[in-house]
């Protein structure tokens, strides 16, 4: 690891600066602050013609070690102790007239770590976010074609009507939902898009591109730019905003291969520092192990004969997934979101016993549970039916210099929490340090201390040009 410093540093002193587009590396957070007061599909305007480039451009490095733990159910593979990824990250806006403009995202890394070699040619991997074009057709009225990484949703601890959000995630350095939305894969789609005063109306389709790939338990060496996770399914999307006062509601409409998901997201102001917001979406489908099991045996990933761990229920109902939440504004910067998920699709108190008493008494169920909880994780849906969450964001705890925050998943079935810290540190203009500390506590066949690592920490060094 000690090399990959040394070679960090020195990258850094070739590299030529450049003049540095976000005065603060914080602005990155600052759209945080207005959730849930603005649905997040309203895209910006293009820029006028004469700002032909804008963007910024950063090298960054970060270390992570944790600590893991003996678990009930077993897992079959290596955790990792410790890993240290180096990324250079380039997100470019271009304006090629007045009409037009074009717009690139894209990270390369390389990582090391006590389960990956180096130098080995596997610890080297491209992750392209995006690359559309936006085209005014008309006043305010605009047409998006390419990888979109397309947002829906008001809520922090998870958004169930961020339809595209599924197979997305590339890296989890954070916990924090939030943190993971704006570094995700976007999906190749037309869209249009036409806006007024006081609302929007979206319509995209994303087509079929590959067959879906299975589950990847690891980061291999790839310039893939991975359409068999985002698009593997053709699927439309159509949703309309219109603000009404203090009242803020979007409707959305969404078709793939499952059946047609209906969404609703509203907000409303109830005093000058309380938003109070409510996000539900609602699908005829199978419960969430079911669609595991269903797309472990589609994708190879199990065995084809029928699964050694018993299904509940195999047939498809109307699952609800509602998030009932309020932020808290402070005159000092700090903001606290209060949340309540229920995924009706997840387990239940009964169905994560069982599951505990099973996989600790059979290998190969502790094999076929973790399968389902990794699919869980990679659709980012919570594993159980009922989550609390909760956010605490401060920015400018010293003016410019200084952020913290912690994010709390707390499980109300049995008060096993999984919890991070986080403090960011703006050296310069040019210079950001962030450091997180995670934690999950509770027993060991708890929903939270069931989990494979018990403490985890991250440093991360950011130099912008």
């Amino acid at each position: 690891m000690m090399i990959r410093w040394v070679l960090f540093l020195l990258c850094l002193c070739c590299l030529q600066p450049h003049r540095l587009l976000a005065q603060n590396a914080g602005e990155e957070n600052l759209d945080l602050n207005l959730i849930p007061k603005i649905i997040k599909t309203k895209r910006v305007e293009p820029l006028p013609a004469e700002s032909h480039f804008s963007g910024k451009f950063f090298l960054e490095d970060v270390v992570t070690a944790s600590q893991n733990r003996e678990l009930l159910a077993p897992i079959s593979k290596k955790l990792p102790s410790w890993q240290n990824r180096t990324s250079l990250d380039f997100d470019y806006g271009w304006q090629v007239s007045y009409k037009v403009r074009l717009n690139w995202s894209d990270r390369l890394n390389v990582a090391e770590g006590d389960t990956i070699a180096f130098p080995c040619g596997e610890n080297l991997r491209n992750d392209f976010r995006e690359g559309f074009f936006i085209w005014e057709a008309s006043p305010r009225t605009y047409l998006e074609v390419g990888r979109i990484n397309l947002k829906n949703g008001i809520a922090l601890g998870y958004n169930p009507t961020d339809f595209l959000k599924s197979r997305t995630t590339v890296d989890k350095t954070s916990i924090d939902p939030s943190s993971l939305r704006e570094n995700r894969l976007g999906s190749l789609m037309a869209m249009g898009q036409k806006i007024w005063d006081k609302g929007t109306v979206t319509l995209a389709f994303s087509p079929k591109v590959k067959t879906e790939g299975p589950l990847s338990t690891n980061q291999k060496v790839s310039f893939d730019p991975l359409f068999d996770r985002t698009n593997s399914d053709n699927r439309i999307l159509v949703s309309f905003r219109y603000a009404m006062g203090d009242i803020d509601p979007q409707a959305l409409v969404f078709v793939d291969h499952v059946g047609t998901h209906m969404g609703v997201n509203i907000s409303r102001v109830m005093t000058s520092s309380i938003v109070a917001y409510a996000e539900w979406s609602g699908v005829q489908e199978s419960s969430l192990s079911e669609r595991a099991a269903v797309f472990g045996r589609q994708t190879g990933s199990l065995p084809q004969q029928e699964l050694i761990l018993p299904q509940t229920d195999t047939d498809a109902h109307f699952q609800n997934d509602l998030v009932l939440g309020a932020s808290w504004t402070s005159n000092f910067n700090l903001m606290i979101n209060l949340e309540y998920h229920f995924h009706q699709a997840g387990f239940d108190a009964e169905d994560f016993n069982r599951w505990v008493t099973l996989s600790a008494a059979n290998s190969n169920l502790a094999s076929e549970m973790w399968f389902i909880r990794q699919y869980a994780d990679d659709q980012e849906e919570p594993l159980m039916q009922h989550e609390i969450f909760l956010r605490f964001d401060w920015q400018d705890i010293l003016p410019s210099k200084l952020n913290a925050g912690l994010v709390m998943f707390i499980s109300p079935y049995d008060g096993s929490v999984m919890t991070q810290a986080s403090a960011q540190y703006f050296i310069s203009s040019h210079w950001t340090v962030k450091f997180y500390l995670a934690k999950t506590m509770g027993g060991a066949d708890t929903v939270e201390g069931s989990l494979p690592w018990s403490t985890s920490g991250a440093l991360q060094i950011v130099r912008y040009f």
